[in-house]
């Protein structure tokens, strides 16, 4: 009877350690997206929002905009040219089979390129995903007026700012002529401007990727990007055959808001996903305890000791022989 009851007790506060524990995790995943969602909007603008330190006119700003294209083929045999001058396309890249993070801006521009290109940066590298072995980066300019000088520039102040210049197999810096250009920006949504009075182009702000079929998957916004968000974007890209166990999970934590551009966390999924696998485990705990009684009462029958029965005592005399 003791041992049953403490059998029962072990069974109980195990349960209630595990019916705790999913609610501490959700807990910790909502403090996460909160941080991060408060961190974007210091940092970042809303998404696909313009540099307003410049008074823009009005037909620029119709011009200017990320329109989402969920599904959408990009272009795969188009030629670019890397910081090196040789020629590649898109189709070569994603033959690895490997996701693509899309990542428009021209090189020479002198203020919102620049953040979104140190946002991406510094979110790979909070990101246990690397460029070259779990996905393939491209940053591709815009302005048909750049080539690999451009991209080689770029590309050097950013290995050095980040310092990963003994990883730069997956960075990619392209260059394009302006068809190669359009219809790839056509095919993402990407919309921008040119103002020949300041010499520069107005422009929207994100990233997006692409599956290795070339099919337009997912969109961030904002020139921000924390090392979540973009995790579950290339998983989400992928099909799922990158990341760790943790990410398969965050996955099902969390779902895409095509309006926004983010991924926000569905709390309430955490809870019964938890509440499923606490009840499992605590099922599983008392049953194992309960084969475990019955094989210790069957071993106690087979010996001829009868259930609850107190062991012989034996005194010894000392000096005496040992019966």
């Amino acid at each position: 009877m003791v041992r049953f009851a403490t059998n029962w007790m072990m069974a109980v506060t195990g349960g209630l350690c595990l019916l705790v524990a999913p609610f501490l995790f959700a807990q910790s995943l909502f403090a996460q997206n909160q941080s991060e969602k408060t961190e974007s909007r210091i940092i970042s603008r809303s998404p696909g929002s313009i540099d307003p330190g410049v008074d823009r006119q009005s037909d620029v700003r119709e011009n200017v905009g990320f329109d989402q294209k969920l599904g959408d083929a990009v272009p795969l045999n188009d030629k670019w040219l890397d910081d090196t001058g040789d020629a590649h396309t898109l189709g070569e890249i994603l033959q690895s089979g490997r996701p693509v993070l899309l990542v428009p801006a021209y090189f020479q521009c002198r203020l919102i390129c620049n953040k979104v290109l140190n946002g991406v940066f510094d979110s790979l590298k909070l990101s246990s995903f690397q460029p070259g072995r779990d996905f393939e980066l491209v940053v591709f300019s815009f302005d048909d007026r750049e080539g690999p000088e451009q991209a080689r520039a770029k590309k050097i102040q950013m290995m050095e700012a980040v310092g990963r210049l003994r990883s730069v197999s997956g960075w990619h810096f392209w260059t394009g002529s302006k068809e190669s250009i359009d219809k790839l920006t056509k095919s993402i949504g990407y919309r921008f401007a040119f103002e020949p009075k300041l010499d520069e182009y107005q422009h929207a702000t994100g990233i997006v990727a692409i599956t290795p079929n070339g099919l337009v998957s997912r969109y961030l916004m904002g020139i921000n990007f924390p090392a979540t968000q973009v995790q579950l974007a290339l998983s989400e890209a992928s099909g799922n055959r990158i990341g760790t166990l943790v990410d398969q999970v965050k996955m099902l934590c969390f779902t895409y808001d095509p309006s926004s551009g983010k991924y926000t966390l569905v709390v309430m999924r955490v809870v019964q996903g938890g509440a499923i696998l606490t009840l499992v485990a605590l099922f599983t705990f008392m049953g194992w305890n309960w084969i475990r009684g019955l094989i210790f009462r069957s071993s106690n029958i087979t010996s001829g000791v009868s259930p609850g029965a107190m062991p012989k005592t034996i005194t010894v005399t000392p000096g005496a022989p040992t019966p």
